[in-house]
């Protein structure tokens, strides 16, 4: 089994899917995507050719509750085997009932309750569609973008990555500590959530853009709030 990652936590890296697929010609194995955000890509045509190679994976697991905005704990799978995870899951208990030929969710995941998750991402779906959803990312994308570069222009913070997607990754361009990181977070956050994360070592703070109603106002005044926060560390 080869699990892949389609957008990593810190700087939306991506696994060349095509290349992996390719493996495959020598190699038996399995391939998982985990695109818990990186899925919602494709609809980016500026960056959708990150997750090419996506429709070969075997199963793929994405999050509702990120960039389609739904509560938490929300999230689809895609496989081509369900019968193995069936064969996996299915437990039979005479409080259960008897079992049909149609498997039922209680038969297909860990849970044997579980909350109508579906319902709010059938909701969301009907309201915003493809075109809609596609332009919460675009801005979403746009936004990481703009604080990046304005990051990169601003004395006594610097990037840790490159700005791929909807993530920026900084730290202080001084004596990064992971306390003096938490302090300006905490100074930001009647402005914005940042929350801390450690890259290559270096303790850091990480800005994730997935809201639907983060607009380059909310990035100018998360910038301000920034340069008057500096002068005070």
């Amino acid at each position: 089994m080869v699990v892949a990652n389609a957008g990593t936590v810190n700087t939306v890296d991506f696994d060349d899917l095509r290349a992996i697929t390719a493996l495959r010609e020598r190699h038996d194995f399995w391939l998982h995507v985990d695109a818990a955000f990186g899925g919602f890509t494709a609809l980016s045509p500026d960056h959708a050719d990150l997750v090419a190679g996506l429709d070969a994976a075997d199963s793929i697991c994405i999050d509702l509750h990120k960039w389609m905005n739904v509560p938490y704990s929300s999230a689809v799978q895609f496989t081509r085997r369900p019968d193995l995870q069936l064969r996996v899951f299915r437990n039979a208990a005479a409080y259960l009932g008897p079992l049909g030929e149609i498997p039922d969710f209680v038969d297909l995941t860990p849970e044997n309750s579980r909350r109508w998750r579906a319902l709010a991402a059938w909701f969301t779906l009907r309201a915003y569609g493809r075109d809609g959803h596609r332009e919460i990312v675009q801005r979403n994308i746009a936004c990481a973008q703009a604080l990046g570069e304005a990051i990169e222009a601003m004395p006594g913070l610097r990037l840790l990555a490159p700005v791929r997607l909807n993530v920026v990754c900084f730290t202080l361009a001084e004596n990064p500590t992971a306390e003096r990181l938490a302090d300006l977070a905490d100074e930001l956050k009647d402005e914005a959530f940042l929350t801390p994360t450690t890259y290559a070592g270096v303790p850091a703070l990480r800005a994730a853009f997935s809201n639907w109603r983060t607009t380059e106002t909310d990035v100018h005044r998360l910038t301000e709030a920034l340069r008057t926060r500096l002068t005070k560390l």
